[in-house]
C-alpha cells in the first residue's frame, strides 16, 4: 500500500485528540480522588485552626499568670483603725485639756505635767475649805474632778473644796513626791484609786501613815493591800485588813484565797448587806458611806463626784 502522507491539519487533529485525552484523564483521576483530596484539605483546614485556638489559650493563660503575679507582688495597704480622733482644740484650750492629752498620747503614763496646773484653789468668802489631795492611775478623773470642785465653790454658800492631783508615775520623781507629802500633810482628805506598782504604792503607804491620825477621811479605792489598809472613814477603817478576825477581814480573806484581793473587792460590794448586817449600827452606817462612795467613784461623771465629795 503506498505510504499515508500525514498532512498538518491531520498533525494538528491528532495533537488535539492526544491533548484532549490526557485532558480526560486527568480530570478523571481527580473527579476519582477528589474527595480524598478535599477531605484532606479541610483536615489540615482544621488542624491549622485547632493549633490557632491552642496558641491564642496558652497566650492568655500566659497573661493571666503575669498578671497574677504582679498582682501578688503589689504591695498591699490595710487600712489601720485608730480609734475617734475628735474635735480640733481651740487656741484657748484650758491646762485640763493638756494634762489629758499629753497624757494619754503616745507615751503613755509617763507625763512631763507640771501637777501644779490641777490645783484648784477657791476664794473662801466665810465658807469652810476642806483640802483633797489625790493620787490615781491615770488623768481620766482629771476634768471630771476639776468640774465637780468647781461646781460645789460656785454654788455651795458652805462649803468649798480646795483639790490637787497626782498621777501615780509623776511620784517617780523626786520633786513630785516631796510635793505630795507636803499637801498630804496640810490636807483633810487623801483618795487613791489603782495604786498596783508596788514601789509606788509603798511611797504613798510612807507619806500617808504618819498622817493618818489627822485626815478626816482617807479613801484608798481598789488597789494593792497594804495601800487600802489606809482607809478611814468616820468609824470605819480597813488598819486590820486581813489581819483581824472581824467579818469584813475574814470575807476578804476567803476571796482572796479565791480569787484574788480585787476579786474579792467587787464581791464585797455587791454582797455588802450580807456584810452590814454584822457590824454594829454606827460602822455600818460608815461602811455604807465607804461602799456608796466607792460607787459614786466608780460612776466617774461630774455628777456622781459633785455628791461623792
Amino acid at each position: 500500500a503506498a505510504p499515508v502522507r500525514h498532512t498538518r491539519a491531520s498533525t494538528r487533529d491528532r495533537r488535539r485528540a492526544l491533548a484532549h485525552g490526557s485532558s480526560s484523564r486527568v480530570r478523571a483521576r481527580a473527579r476519582s480522588r477528589g474527595p480524598r483530596a478535599r477531605g484532606g484539605t479541610m483536615a489540615m483546614r482544621a488542624s491549622v485552626s485547632a493549633r490557632a485556638a491552642i496558641a491564642t489559650t496558652t497566650a492568655m493563660r500566659g497573661k493571666t499568670t503575669r498578671a497574677a503575679r504582679a498582682t501578688r507582688a503589689a504591695p498591699v495597704t490595710r487600712a489601720v483603725a485608730t480609734g475617734p480622733r475628735g474635735p480640733l482644740k481651740k487656741k484657748g484650750e484650758s491646762e485640763e485639756d493638756k494634762i489629758e492629752d499629753m497624757s494619754s498620747g503616745s507615751r503613755g503614763l509617763f507625763t512631763t505635767v507640771d501637777p501644779e496646773v490641777r490645783r484648784i484653789v477657791p476664794e473662801a468668802k466665810g465658807r469652810v475649805v476642806v483640802k483633797v489631795t489625790y493620787v490615781v492611775l491615770e488623768a481620766q478623773y482629771q476634768s471630771a474632778l476639776s468640774a465637780a470642785v468647781k461646781q460645789i465653790n460656785e454654788t455651795n454658800d458652805k462649803v468649798c473644796v480646795e483639790v490637787t492631783g497626782y498621777l501615780l508615775e509623776e511620784l517617780r520623781n523626786a520633786d513630785n513626791l516631796a510635793a505630795l507629802k507636803k499637801d498630804v500633810e496640810s490636807s483633810n482628805i487623801f483618795i487613791g484609786s489603782l495604786i498596783f506598782i508596788e514601789e509606788l504604792a509603798e511611797k504613798i503607804v510612807e507619806i500617808v501613815t504618819p498622817c493618818r491620825e489627822n485626815l478626816d477621811a482617807c479613801l484608798i479605792f481598789p488597789s494593792m493591800p497594804q495601800v487600802m489598809r489606809l482607809n478611814k472613814l468616820g468609824t470605819f477603817s480597813m488598819a486590820q485588813l486581813g489581819q483581824s478576825k472581824s467579818a469584813i477581814a475574814s470575807f476578804m480573806r476567803k476571796k482572796k484565797e479565791s480569787g484574788g484581793f480585787e476579786e474579792g473587792m467587787l464581791k464585797l460590794v455587791r454582797t455588802l448587806p450580807k456584810v452590814l448586817k454584822y457590824l454594829p449600827s454606827d460602822k455600818a452606817a460608815d461602811a455604807r458611806n465607804f461602799m456608796n462612795s466607792l460607787q459614786y467613784w466608780l460612776g466617774g461623771s461630774t455628777d456622781n463626784l459633785e455628791k461623792f465629795f
